[in-house]
């Protein structure tokens, strides 16, 4: 049977005691030469005591210090001793596994981000580009008098198509600055906010569009920390969703709720419509996409966006009895 480290530390530790007594014990019958060598024993257990500590605490600083320079990709053996040192190379490397898978997700959704800011940005600037200059034009066009050569029919058709152009082409323009808001998106600016207030200020606010909810605050003096505009772009967005995903239900309802767990706040928009179709869950933060007909595919996306620059995460959990939106923030 292997002894494990901690029972060896404590034979040495007992060793040295028992060791110490005897050799006191010699000296005291002044048998010197037995007495130094105890000694000597003595002194190569407490060398031997030193190096094994020296070496659990190189492990841990060693541990420490992959941590500290974002080397993730380390491993930290330990060979199933069940000693301490194992169990914490075990530990540890359990840990970074679950930072890796989460460090992982985090640089996923930035990179996949940036790649649609990106894009939305060079297709916004090629549109409007394209588009400013024809909306000019047509206002221009249409503006202009009839001269006294020409048919007025004819002028009749040219100035209706002109003013569909003009139309159709503010329209589009309308349109693309919309979605020019996901690469505009400024940094937010960090103040207190004093949650329970802001609800009932936004439900107040919805009220007057025919949307209502009940929210609940734990506690009820809840402090969050963040932008308090985007914040409130967040949940309006969120709001409207659940409104519309219960609408078709014969008593609709939406309940917000926001509470503190650990170092984290959660703030969760809940509503009891149909759900969400589970092939739909992993694409309704995607820029464009919508399971809507009239939706235009950026509210959830700039959800999203709002709370990763809270350094936050958006989850969602839905079923055929509802739909639950949880932001969740660092406190």
């Amino acid at each position: 049977m292997k002894l494990q480290a901690r029972h060896i530390f404590f034979l040495k530790i007992g060793a040295i005691v028992l060791l110490s007594l005897v050799g006191a014990w010699l000296f005291l019958k002044q048998l010197l030469f037995s007495s130094m060598l105890l000694l000597l024993i003595i002194l190569a257990l407490a060398v031997s005591l030193y190096y094994d500590r020296k070496k659990m605490i190189g492990s841990v600083e060693q541990m420490i210090a992959s941590i500290r320079h974002a080397d993730f990709s380390s491993h930290f053996v330990h060979h199933g001793s069940g000693d301490e040192l194992s169990r914490l190379s075990q530990e540890m490397n359990e840990a970074l596994d679950v930072f890796r898978s989460q460090a992982h997700d985090a640089m996923r959704d930035e990179a996949e981000t940036q790649a649609w800011q990106k894009l939305i940005s060079v297709l916004t600037h090629e549109i409007m580009n394209s588009i400013t200059p024809i909306i000019s034009l047509s206002e221009t066009l249409s503006e202009q008098e009839l001269p006294d050569e020409v048919d007025v029919e004819d002028y009749r058709v040219m100035k209706r198509a002109m003013d569909t152009i003009h139309r159709r082409s503010k329209g589009l323009l309308a349109f693309v600055e919309n979605y020019r808001k996901l690469t505009r998106l400024p940094q937010p600016t960090i103040q207190p906010i004093a949650i329970q207030p802001m609800l009932q200020s936004l439900q107040q606010l919805m009220a007057s569009g025919g949307v209502t909810f009940d929210y609940e605050v734990y506690p009820e003096q809840l402090i969050l920390k963040a932008d308090k505009t985007m914040v409130e772009q967040l949940l309006l967005n969120l709001l409207k969703n659940a409104h519309e995903a219960s609408a078709a239900t014969a008593e609709a309802r939406i309940e917000v709720k926001a509470e503190k767990i650990g170092d984290e706040i959660h703030i969760s928009v809940a509503d009891n419509g149909h759900g969400i179709a589970p092939e739909a869950i992993e694409k309704i933060f995607i820029p464009f996409y919508s399971t809507k007909t009239s939706g235009s595919g950026i509210g959830l996306t700039l959800c999203r966006q709002i709370a990763l620059r809270h350094r936050g995460k958006i989850v969602v959990k839905s079923d055929n009895k509802g739909s639950k939106f949880t932001v969740v923030f660092p406190e």
